[in-house]
């Protein structure tokens, strides 16, 4: 009974998340976001009723609880397929492509760790458009189309990217970094000449 009950949570959980994905419209426009903010929503409202369930024993309390967690801990990250055309809902794909990339740079490089090659060219790597002049022209037609919510994305990595590098070089190269902050600090404000 009370396995059947934690099951029951799961396909629920999975029918809100069976959501339809957006699609382009007859004029190749993707639609209005919001569909994420209301699965979201539908979400949160079936995590709120299994909150308020009465008290449970420990093992069907203990995976409630669970659920809850991990869906909190997803965020807004768990709902972004909802809102760009094209984008999976889940990211096994890529992960093993990430895995089939790594074993290549392996493969060609005779390293085992190849970090900074699939740091630096890693996104350039990854591309694939297609094997037809079509399935170029969709794939290009879907990045335009979220072409804002991909650099806004990207201008977070790479300022998260600075942030680690800073905080390293203050660890490592502390005397270094002061130098370069006094030099463009001098060259910012540079000494007035009074008589």
């Amino acid at each position: 009974m009370l396995l059947r009950r934690s099951q029951e949570w799961m396909i629920n959980i999975a029918h809100i998340l069976e959501s339809p994905l957006p699609k382009f419209d007859s004029h190749g426009q993707p639609p209005r976001a919001g569909q994420a903010a209301r699965v979201q929503r539908k979400l949160n409202r079936y995590l709120v009723t299994l909150r308020k369930l009465p008290d449970l024993p420990e093992w069907p309390d203990t995976f409630r609880q669970h659920l809850m967690d991990i869906t909190t801990r997803w965020g807004d990250d768990l709902f972004v397929c909802y809102d760009i055309v094209g984008l999976p809902t889940t990211n096994n794909a890529l992960e093993s492509r990430f895995g089939r990339l790594r074993r290549e740079q392996r493969r060609i490089s005779g390293r085992q760790f190849n970090t900074a090659t699939l740091l630096d060219e890693g996104p350039y790597l990854l591309w694939e458009c297609g094997n037809s002049e079509a399935q170029v022209l969709a794939r290009l037609r879907q990045v335009a189309a979220n072409r804002a919510d991909y650099q806004r994305r990207y201008q977070r990595l790479r300022d998260e990217q600075m942030r680690r590098q800073l905080a390293y070089r203050l660890q490592h190269q502390s005397q270094k970094v002061f130098r370069k902050l006094e030099t463009q600090w001098a060259e910012l404000h540079p000494p007035s000449s009074k008589p």
